[in-house]
């Protein structure tokens, strides 16, 4: 007697999620847009404060974290309704700095009018009007001005680089130029 639950083939192997690529890869497309369609907005509170949305993750020091606890009741923050709550308790010998984004950009930034687009640690990050990052975990910010069209018409993309110990190992990298 056989039995396949959940629609399996036991005759066929999974298909992995994971793409495995090397220097014969073809090209792979990902649509970050449509990668989880339907996914609802989680908000993330680090001692209690409301930082933002699950993008604001990358700007709190894992390192740091003494716990961490899910709740998955609807709330909402500011007439924006979130699916559950992350809610983070840092460890007692650290005092995050929080700060508002917009008020990082006008500390550190002379910004045009132009519209920003924002990366945290290479993640653009889409929904950052209310983000709340933590001044101490940021080790640098780039900017970049992009033309995007014939007209000279331009963006700011405004990098924040976390002080990972990936990113602290890169930003200490030697690299000799030269001319021949």
């Amino acid at each position: 007697l056989t039995y396949s639950s959940f629609g399996q083939n036991p005759k066929e192997k999974p298909k992995s999620r994971i793409n495995i690529y090397s220097v014969d890869s073809k090209i792979v497309v990902i649509d970050n847009e449509n990668l989880h369609p339907g996914m609802s907005p989680i908000g993330i509170f680090v001692n209690g404060i409301f930082i933002g949305n699950e993008s604001s993750m990358g700007t709190v020091d894992s390192n740091k974290i003494e716990s961490l606890k899910v709740e998955k009741e609807e709330f909402k923050i500011n007439e924006k309704k979130y699916y559950g709550k992350i809610l983070l308790k840092i460890k007692t010998d650290y005092k995050p700095n929080f700060i508002k984004i917009n008020e990082l950009f006008e500390k550190y930034l002379t910004l045009d009018s132009n519209p920003v687009v924002l990366q945290i640690d290479n993640k653009t990050i889409k929904d950052f009007d209310e983000l709340i990052v933590d001044e101490k975990f940021i080790l640098k910010i780039e900017i970049d001005k992009i033309k995007t069209d014939k007209n000279g018409n331009q963006i700011n993309l405004v990098k924040l680089v976390t002080k990972t110990t990936e990113n602290i190992e890169k930003a200490n990298e030697i690299r000799i130029r030269g001319i021949e």
